[in-house]
């Protein structure tokens, strides 16, 4: 959560529940799957939180759904995934020669990488199907001895096909990113269509408890993407991609809500410090994403004609970033745990440094 101390009648509207074949990522590692875990309500009992932590890592993560089953169902698959990932054991690595057309290097992902390898990971394209390996430090999570920053961009926290929210979960991030660095094109405001946005009980939830959502939208050809701010003694910031402009504001809506009610300490270091920023200077991130945006036509909240061959998530990545995305997996049966692509802009050597760092980690 934010800073301690007494909060608002908003604020107490969102605390945090209670606890109640090729080598695999964490071949090895002696994996359990025993958790403590508990879900609350959360503004009026409109929206869900649920928590789930896994013990040997101290892994906690902490999901948002219009259903307690929704929201615990998403916990759950993000603390699973996250604890594999925090478990990946370092290594060292054969030296990334080129000769395999399959191994890609940190400086696939990044430029100017540290020069030092440290161990790798299985993957397979989701186009191609061909087996990767990759460097652990952009698939990995935890503080770990190396330069480059871990990223919970693209982990696998939905089913059935978590690899296509995964996708969504990098696109959205990409944009953003790249926007918040160079707003060539201006957001499209639809704070005043909240209530087509997300269930109508959920904005009069939100109106009554003193909370404020800003809504923006940031339009694409194949996919839509959604900033949407949480504020009341602090904001949160979250985006989300998706087919409609409803599915991503409601998905990023969520998201923020759920990044309300998160333990900082929980968070990696460079996350918790951009949260800590962004929660400080509530006014700031406002009043730029409020210059940045113009009107939405009401019709924006429309859903969209379904079009006949429509690109996938994983074509739309492999267009937007120049190569296909690739899914990590873990265990017996590889279970999922993360999506990671080369020219995504979320591996990094160290945070923005920037007065108003982008708000998405």
């Amino acid at each position: 959560m934010g800073p301690q101390g007494a909060g608002t009648r908003g604020e107490e509207g969102l605390m945090a529940p209670t606890p109640g074949s090729s080598r695999s990522a964490v071949s090895g590692a002696s994996w359990s799957p025993v958790a403590l875990e508990g879900v609350a309500e959360c503004l009026g009992g409109e929206v869900h939180l649920a928590y789930a932590q896994r013990p040997v890592s101290g892994v906690v993560t902490v999901a948002a759904g219009f259903s307690p089953d929704a929201a615990m169902t998403r916990a759950e698959l993000r603390a699973t995934a996250m604890d594999a990932l925090y478990r990946i054991p370092d290594g060292v690595a054969r030296p990334c020669s080129g000769d395999d057309g399959r191994e890609l290097c940190l400086a696939d992902f990044m430029p100017e990488p540290p020069a030092d390898r440290r161990s790798s990971v299985a993957g397979v394209g989701l186009l191609s199907r061909e087996r990767y390996l990759l460097p652990a430090e952009v698939v990995w999570m935890g503080e770990r001895d190396c330069r480059v920053e871990p990223t919970v961009v693209g982990v696998v926290d939905d089913r059935p096909d978590g690899a296509s929210g995964a996708i969504a979960d990098l696109l959205a991030h990409d944009v953003v990113t790249r926007w918040w660095a160079s707003p060539r094109m201006p957001l499209l405001r639809v704070s005043e269509h909240l209530e087509r946005l997300i269930p109508e009980s959920v904005a009069s939830a939100v109106s009554a408890l003193g909370l404020w959502v800003s809504v923006f939208v940031l339009p694409g050809p194949d996919f839509q993407i959604a900033v949407v701010g949480v504020s009341g003694e602090g904001t949160t910031i979250a985006t989300a991609a998706a087919r409609s402009v409803k599915a991503a504001v409601g998905e990023a809506f969520l998201r923020a809500v759920a990044a309300r009610a998160q333990p900082w300490n929980t968070l990696p270091v460079a996350d918790s410090l951009r949260r800590l920023t962004v929660w400080h200077r509530e006014a700031d991130y406002l009043a730029y994403l409020e210059r940045s945006a113009v009107d939405a036509d009401p019709s924006v909240a429309d859903e969209p004609v379904t079009r006949d061959g429509a690109l996938g998530w994983a074509d739309i990545a492999s267009r937007r970033f120049g190569h296909e995305p690739v899914l990590v997996g873990f265990g017996a049966f590889d279970d999922p745990v993360k999506v990671v692509c080369p020219g995504a802009a979320c591996y990094r050597t160290v945070p923005p440094g920037t007065t108003l760092p982008c708000p998405v980690p």
